[in-house]
């Protein structure tokens, strides 16, 4: 294994430590800013793998991430802004091809840059387990162990997030 691979998965396994935090919080902001770092994790142990099109677009997530942080939840702008995101993660997608495998990252980073413009965290949970998925099987041909490791934290994560989220709604109910 080379230097730039053994930091690239380092930085690899950084990232689910921060992701599993992330989808505990309730807030979007707290979210955001969990999911920047994460992703950032994520973006540089990609750089150091030489996987293009994840370093490619996941510099794309990093915007995206400090764009919707600063926007309001309600506001249109959310998703004309999620659109342009999702064009230019086609478009980076195209410029930095690895082959058909990059068209799990493309689809599931577009998608979840959509999911992500309705502010909605529980919503957000709920595609993170597809959009997650389809990152996993790409973790796995770049052969990222941290980010197979983020990709199946993300999933459970949000699992967790989702039954938490759905009991506490039904204990609310059931006092009322």
């Amino acid at each position: 294994m080379t230097t730039n691979q053994i930091i690239g998965q380092i930085l690899a396994i950084i990232a689910p430590i921060i992701t599993f935090i992330s989808y505990q919080v309730n807030s979007k902001h707290k979210l955001l800013i969990l999911q920047t770092a994460a992703t950032l994790s994520t973006c540089l142990s990609y750089m150091f793998l030489g996987a293009s099109s994840g370093f490619a677009l996941n510099i794309v997530c990093i915007i995206r991430n400090i764009a919707f942080f600063f926007q309001d939840s309600k506001s249109k702008m959310n998703m004309i802004s999620a659109i342009i995101l999702a064009a230019v993660m086609g478009v980076l997608g195209g410029l930095s091809w690895e082959g058909p495998i990059s068209l799990l990252v493309i689809i599931a980073l577009a998608a979840n840059t959509i999911f992500m413009s309705f502010g909605n965290a529980q919503l957000l949970r709920q595609s993170v387990i597809c959009t997650s998925s389809m990152i996993l099987i790409y973790n796995i041909y770049v052969f990222s162990v941290g980010g197979m490791i983020n990709e199946s934290v993300a999933i459970i994560a949000s699992i967790i997030g989702i039954i938490s989220f759905l009991k506490k709604k039904k204990e609310k109910k059931d006092v009322l």
